[in-house]
């Protein structure tokens, strides 16, 4: 069979469920001093954090959260930990009550945004006309509008956290600098997805950030084959050479990242089924991230069928509640769209259906970036697959790869 030529056994990975942790968080100590220097970082101004993927930003914003709201003696109501999704909330709030810091400390800045115009305007929420959901883009107009009108509401928050600032809208940073006092954003821009007018010194002029902005140096995260195959999304030569010099992740296991190229759809699905299975039965957490949300159900069907259980990690409804429940604490495979797999984190990430259709609505460089973002994901091993015939247009990015022994494709 291809899978007993080409993937890792059983035998070969060492296995001890007895001593794997339930979160990723490393502990203080563990930390690199560029990564312990960001924590510390004292609240006398304004502050933005760039570091690459995997280079441990988000460790170093829960513990920059627990450090600021001990050393300075913060309630849990006076600060705030902002995320870019809830789904990123969700897989952080376990490291964030490893270090004492409450579940209500960690969530996105729309819904905080929810709150903030329940408290001080109307507990009757704006809402779309087309699906009732909530109207976030009005809620931010209606909490900066108050913030301008009302001083006494400014500066409601001490200090807060901000994660994947690059994809915020410059309307964020408008009510933060209202609302807080000492904001610190995390950003990088070569995972930048969403379409918004926000860059580096859109924020630094925002925020008043005369000096040098701080940076993560290393690559902690991505094994080096997984970081290899990211460099070749990136567009920028002195971006991708500056990553992969980075990289000081350990590869467990040495294998390449696989690509399948499969006859038909239905191949695809089968071969997929099978390699998800191979790597649960090591122990893995596995990830798999696809183009769209509609793809998330349907995949999710085709793997159900052929025996493998997934948990699907999609955004809120019409009535703002979760399809379905998701636990990142289990071992059950995750399932996601590439904008919403931001922050999180697997053993093995699969990459199924790079399609052209599939990627129709991303445009230019937003799709090699979204490429990126999910190879990202991956902590030891990538499968990326797609359909002959219809692949992607960045198919030729992959071969490339593959020529250069960076990628095993079949």
């Amino acid at each position: 069979m291809i899978h007993e030529k080409i993937l890792v056994t059983k035998e070969k990975r060492t296995k001890n469920k007895a001593a794997r942790v339930s979160t990723w968080l490393v502990p203080r100590s563990a930390l690199s001093r560029d990564q312990l220097k960001a924590v510390e970082l004292p609240l006398d101004r304004h502050r933005l954090v760039l570091g690459s993927a995997a280079s441990g930003k988000t460790q170093v914003l829960i513990h920059r959260a627990s450090y600021l709201a001990k050393s300075y003696g913060i309630s849990p109501d006076k600060f705030q930990i902002f995320v870019f999704t809830d789904m990123a909330g969700e897989y952080i709030k376990p490291a964030a009550r490893l270090l004492g810091l409450p579940e209500k400390t960690v969530t996105t800045f729309d819904n905080w945004c929810r709150l903030f115009y329940e408290e001080h305007k109307s507990r009757d929420l704006p809402r779309t006309y087309i699906n009732l959901r909530v109207d976030f883009q009005r809620i931010r107009a209606e909490v900066l509008l108050l913030l301008e009108q009302k001083k006494e509401l400014r500066n409601c928050l001490e200090f807060a956290l901000v994660d994947d600032g690059q994809d915020l809208s410059p309307e964020v940073y408008e009510i933060l600098k209202l609302a807080v006092r000492h904001v610190t954003v995390f950003a990088d821009f070569t995972q930048k997805i969403a379409e918004s007018r926000t860059s580096e010194p859109f924020i630094r002029e925002e925020l008043n950030l005369k000096k040098r902005a701080a940076k993560l140096w290393g690559t902690y995260r991505n094994a080096p084959y997984v970081a290899k195959l990211a460099s070749y999304f990136m567009p920028d030569e002195e971006a991708r050479r500056d990553y992969l010099s980075r990289s000081a992740a350990r590869q467990k296991v040495r294998e390449h990242p696989l690509c399948y190229l499969a006859p038909s759809l239905d191949k695809e699905m089968g071969f997929l089924a099978a390699t998800v299975q191979m790597r649960q039965s090591m122990d893995e957490k596995v990830g798999i991230i696809v183009p769209s949300s509609s793809l998330i159900h349907e995949l999710a069907k085709g793997l159900k069928k052929r025996g493998v259980e997934v948990e699907k990690v999609i955004e809120r409804d019409a009535q703002n509640i979760f399809h379905e429940p998701f636990d990142f604490g289990n071992n059950i495979p995750k399932i996601a769209a590439y904008h919403t797999a931001k922050g999180l984190a697997f053993d093995s990430v699969f990459l199924p259906h790079l399609t052209e259709n599939s990627f129709s609505g991303a445009k230019g460089e937003a799709r090699q970036r979204m490429v990126f973002v999910g190879i990202t994901r991956a902590r030891q091993w990538v499968y990326l697959s797609t359909v002959r015939g219809e692949e992607f247009k960045e198919i030729k990015i992959l071969k490339a790869a593959e020529t250069d022994g960076h990628l095993l494709m079949i």
